[in-house]
């Protein structure tokens, strides 16, 4: 019945030339050295390591100098296994109030931009989780430390945290300008499918021209 409805929302989505991303959270409990559990996530096309700790288990510190050279390692075999597909990546500090101490000096984005293939997009939420401003400056640096334009995340309108709150304004505090300088744009709605007609609708006005 899931495969079922999995299949028709894929087929759903190609219909409208919409780009169906399956995504997996395993940063919580996942060994980084186990191979095993490498084979289990070589099944999916993006990772997301947000909103978990940064402490390495006794066997991964064996292995790994750092946690930032973990998640490279699986991610970046991932990848190549997969046969180098469009690939997205949330790392664990992804946005600047999260970086440590700061975005520019943070070891492990750092770690990221030097060692995370090239190809692999890195997904970045602005200066803080939900942004109400983005500003071209920010993704300047971003991508300095990134070594490649970041995919923004974007949860202005994001309800999810608190379904009390809806967000029926437009999509507003990013400037047309930010589009030649990332590698896309990703929207992170309300829960409420209605809800979002005015967000979506300013949403693509402003990022329609991102290849």
């Amino acid at each position: 019945m899931e495969d079922d409805h999995l299949s028709g929302l894929i087929a759903a989505a190609k219909d409208q030339g919409i780009t169906f991303y399956y995504a997996l959270s395993p940063g919580l409990d996942m060994t980084y050295s186990s191979q095993k559990e490498l084979q289990t996530l070589k099944q999916s096309f993006a990772l997301l390591f947000d909103d978990i700790e940064s402490e390495l288990s006794k066997s991964d510190k064996e292995v790994f100098q750092t946690f930032g050279n973990a998640q490279v390692s699986v991610t970046n075999e991932i990848f190549t296994h997969l046969g180098n597909p469009r690939f997205l990546f949330c790392p664990t500090q992804y946005c600047s109030s999260r970086a440590v101490p700061t975005v520019h000096d943070s070891e492990y984005l750092n770690t990221l931009g030097s060692k995370l293939n090239h190809d692999i997009d890195i997904m970045w939420t602005g200066n803080k989780v939900i942004s109400k401003i983005i500003t071209l400056e920010s993704i300047q640096e971003i991508t300095e430390v990134l070594r490649r334009p970041p995919v923004i995340w974007d949860n202005l309108h994001a309800n999810h945290y608190d379904q009390k709150r809806v967000f029926l304004g437009p999509y507003s505090g990013r400037s047309p300008e930010l589009i030649p300088h990332l590698r896309g744009v990703m929207t992170n709605p309300n829960c409420e499918f209605h809800a979002n007609t005015i967000a979506i609708h300013t949403y693509k006005l402003i990022t329609f021209k991102i290849q």
